[in-house]
């Protein structure tokens, strides 16, 4: 692996840091609810996964003789990390705690949504195009992972299938069940197709955890 520090990695690196900033929201909504509690899970589940990286740019963070290792490591460190917490005020407050996180998945995919709009990068007109601008803020794996593939591509619509959950290992990894961080996904993507453009929607045609080969997903305009 070369030294050298190029545009795809930065693009992993900001989608990793968008995880981060989703779980920021979910400890800062459970802080309202939960007082000291929340803060407490959250110290105990970083000194079993790790600290937030710091906000540096990549190339004062990564090890620059191993980049690909350092990017993979964070991913699961990141994503074990959320999840955990998750896990943890799911354990602690039950089904209040299961709204609110559910809520915060959505409002973050909706501002985030929101933001990818305002970056004018993006002609946002068509489906194929909305679910390129989705790939670039979801953290689905490493580039050469390959967990999704598109089986249906028109302007109006895109469906896509994924025979494994690239986050599933990292869920089990800490003990919470993959149905409800699915669920808390797919909250993630209504809001950010709803934030991206509120002509289209979000829906999961297919369940792979409820029997299905593959699970499908569509944006379709509504």
């Amino acid at each position: 692996m070369s030294a050298f520090i190029g545009p795809i990695h930065y693009w992993l690196y900001g989608k990793i840091r968008v995880v981060r900033q989703r779980e920021e929201l979910i400890h800062q909504k459970a802080s309202e609810m939960c007082g000291e509690t929340a803060d407490e899970l959250k110290e105990q589940v970083m000194q079993s996964y790790g600290e937030p990286l710091p906000d540096k740019d990549l190339s004062e963070l990564i090890e620059h003789d191993n980049i690909h290792g350092w990017l993979q490591r964070q991913i699961n460190v990141t994503e074990s990390r959320e999840a955990a917490f998750i896990k943890e005020l799911l354990d602690t407050c039950g089904g209040a705690a299961e709204d609110l996180v559910g809520q915060a998945f959505r409002e973050h995919g909706q501002t985030t949504g929101e933001n990818a709009k305002a970056s004018g990068k993006y002609d946002l007109t068509t489906a194929p195009a909305i679910y390129k601008a989705l790939n670039d803020y979801y953290l689905n794996g490493m580039p050469c992972d390959q967990g999704d593939m598109v089986v249906k591509s028109q302007a109006d619509t895109l469906v896509w299938e994924s025979g494994a959950c690239l986050q599933e290992p990292n869920w089990k990894r800490v003990g919470i069940d993959s149905r409800i961080m699915s669920g808390f996904y797919q909250n993630w993507f209504e809001g950010f197709v709803s934030g991206i453009n509120a002509d289209y929607q979000f829906r999961q045609l297919t369940d792979r955890l409820a029997g299905s080969p593959a699970s499908r997903y569509e944006i379709f305009r509504g």
